[in-house]
């Protein structure tokens, strides 16, 4: 596990490390994985020459919107005998820009929001950078901002009783593997169309509501876009922010990054989310990371990675 930046192993908003890794590691240690922590380049280079040819895995703790990616950015002779990199470099720099990754996810039959749109259609306006920033739906094309990350419109607004919502679902993978859903919603009544976890109402029968409408029928369909996300971006731990249109069902990817766990909606949803099945279901943290753990050892073993 890499934790080059300032803050070592508290990587901000993507996982807390003292109640994460030590039951992820000893899963690993279980199947006869060693791991180590490593928070600078001595300390990398030693790792390395202790590993003696065997394989070796590493795992980046970066915040990619945070954190100075570079130190991240190691040299081909360093990598030689390192047999995968998750969470890498390239990546960080890829998924740290919304603009750019829309492109990109675009250019490779990712079905995005329109990167380009007119005057016949809403516009979602957020930041290009970072996270949790106002957004807004804009109707007038000339009061787009052209600095900010403006895509059309993605209408996902779902009606229970007598409240409107925007929703969101976030699907949390390692690789190709997706590993839980979490149900994401905002009361259309706070003029933000962009949903959090912090956003998602307590309510079980809207979650409830929203899992027979957004997720029950569609697991095949999360499964197929998260082994062809994962295909795509490499080895890393994942949250994939999918929209689903209200009127024709359809998948669009609207954000992703680099997320270990998801401390805010775990915590949140204890207790409010019924227990349905396991990929849409709330875990302590221990048992999610001895989970998550598991998955990534199926994962490079599929790859070959071990």
């Amino acid at each position: 596990m890499l934790a080059f930046g300032s803050r070592g192993l508290r990587a901000r908003g993507k996982v807390k490390s003292r109640r994460f890794f030590p039951p992820f590691c000893r899963v690993l240690g279980q199947c006869g994985i060693a791991s180590v922590y490593i928070g600078d380049y001595e300390s990398l280079e030693r790792e390395l020459c202790l590993a003696n040819n065997l394989p070796l895995v590493l795992v980046n703790l970066v915040n990619e919107d945070r954190d100075d990616i570079k130190p991240y950015r190691f040299p081909n002779d360093l990598l030689r005998n390192v047999t995968a990199v998750f969470n890498p470099h390239n990546i960080a720099g890829l998924v740290r820009d919304k603009k750019e990754a829309n492109q990109f996810f675009f250019k490779h039959n990712i079905s995005v929001p329109d990167h380009s749109p007119d005057e016949r259609t809403n516009v979602f306006s957020n930041s290009r950078f970072g996270t949790g920033a106002r957004a807004f739906i804009i109707d007038n094309f000339q009061e787009l901002d052209g600095e900010r990350y403006n895509t059309q419109f993605i209408d996902t607004t779902v009606r229970f009783k007598e409240s409107v919502y925007f929703t969101c679902i976030r699907l949390m993978c390692i690789g190709t593997y997706l590993i839980r859903i979490y149900i994401r919603a905002r009361d259309v009544s706070e003029n933000n169309p962009s949903v959090h976890s912090k956003n998602t109402p307590k309510d079980p029968e809207l979650l409830d509501c929203l899992h027979e409408k957004l997720v029950a029928t569609r697991l095949e369909a999360f499964r197929a876009l998260s082994a062809r996300l994962g295909h795509l971006l490499g080895p890393g731990f994942y949250a994939h922010d999918v929209l689903i249109e209200n009127k024709t069902g359809q998948l669009f990817l609207c954000e992703t990054g680099f997320k270990f766990y998801d401390d805010t909606y775990e915590e949140r949803m204890s207790g409010v989310v019924s227990d349905r099945n396991f990929l849409s279901n709330i875990s302590d943290q221990e048992t999610y990371a001895g989970h998550a753990a598991s998955v990534f050892v199926s994962y490079c073993a599929e790859k070959g990675f071990f």
